[in-house]
């Protein structure tokens, strides 16, 4: 629930939100594992 549920009535108000939030973690984790392999790629 915490994290956005899509499913409750209570957190309808807040569940976009949530979706940005958890996007944009996603979004940062995949530009980091990006940058870490184009560094293995560069230092090869």
């Amino acid at each position: 629930m915490a994290l956005g549920s899509f499913s409750d009535e209570r957190t309808k108000d807040h569940d976009n939100k949530i979706a940005v939030i958890r996007t944009v973690i996603v979004l940062i984790n995949v530009m980091c594992a990006f940058f870490i392999m184009s560094n293995i790629i560069k230092n090869w």
